[in-house]
């Protein structure tokens, strides 16, 4: 590979320093690197640099690297949702599941890409619409890496969630909120709310409810084939609905959220060698075994 997209959390405070380490790299190595022009702007213009809208990366580059923590790979991958892009992300932030490549690897990152020895791992997303009472379906048009959350937003007040997989009904929830998450977004939201760890590659979701108020509701692990149907039941005030954290949309009693696995992934570069077990024994602060 020659030309590699780049976009980068320009809100990071060693944002402007870690982009010239990696246009210093990037030059010696021979690549180029294509950028938003705020971006080229911060990292000082001139070679290895190319102005690029990351909306044309799919006809310009050949791969895509995301410079920050996990989140600014999560808005790297919904650039990228309708291209076969893949993507890797190098960590200027403070946790790292996914952006496991840290600063003094982002020379040797590079020259993976540059001589193509690198993984790919496929990472399964979602896609949702809402179906409002009364009729009508509003197409939710970015997918999740993560998860897709139903909650109650800033109210104080119980909701009443219903589920139901493959079109047949589970229970009814009373709870704040309702998590569906991707084997990538285990270790998110719903790993912070009593989620299970399901490792990458497992073909799985998770399903974890935010704060039941019984003692019988325990998330659910499903084939992430699963048709997942979720339907405010009651609710003083609009409840939200978040893709991976973010653009919410209002949900009102008698609404349905359906989800289900997108038909493209996410194609997540690693360096060779990458185990993500000890990717969680570092970042969850496991301790090594005893004898």
């Amino acid at each position: 590979m020659q030309r590699i997209g780049l976009i980068v959390n320009e809100a990071k405070p060693r944002a402007a320093e870690a982009l010239r380490q990696v246009g210093h790299d990037a030059a010696g190595l021979g690549l180029t690197l294509f950028a938003s022009p705020a971006t080229v702007a911060l990292a000082g213009g001139g070679p290895p640099w190319q102005p690029c809208d990351p909306a044309d990366f799919e006809r310009a580059v050949q791969a895509v690297v995301a410079l920050g923590g996990d989140g600014t790979l999560l808005q790297a991958a919904h650039c990228l949702q309708d291209t076969n892009l893949p993507l890797m992300g190098l960590n200027i932030g403070s946790l790292g599941y996914l952006t496991s490549v840290g600063e003094g690897q982002f020379g040797t990152a590079l020259r993976a890409l540059r001589e193509d020895r690198f993984e790919i791992s496929e990472r399964t997303m979602l896609s949702s619409r809402i179906r409002r009472v009364g009729g009508g379906t509003e197409a939710v048009d970015m997918r999740a890496l993560n998860d897709v959350v139903v909650s109650r937003g800033a109210s104080g007040r119980l909701a009443h969630i219903e589920l139901a997989l493959d079109e047949v009904p589970v229970t009814t929830y009373a709870c704040d909120g309702l998590i569906v998450a991707t084997a990538t977004g285990s270790t998110a939201y719903s790993l912070a709310a009593g989620g299970p760890i399901v490792m990458p590659g497992t073909p799985a979701l998770a399903i974890c409810m935010i704060c039941p108020h019984a003692l019988g509701a325990r998330p659910l692990i499903v084939p992430e084939t699963t048709h997942v149907s979720i339907r405010v039941a009651s609710a003083a005030t609009p409840l939200l609905l978040a893709i991976d954290g973010r653009d919410d949309y209002a949900l009102r009693a008698g609404d349905w959220v359906e989800v289900e696995r997108s038909q493209t992934p996410a194609r997540i570069v690693f360096l060779p060698g990458h185990d993500p077990y000890t990717v969680l024994s570092r970042k969850l602060g496991w301790g090594g075994r005893t004898s």
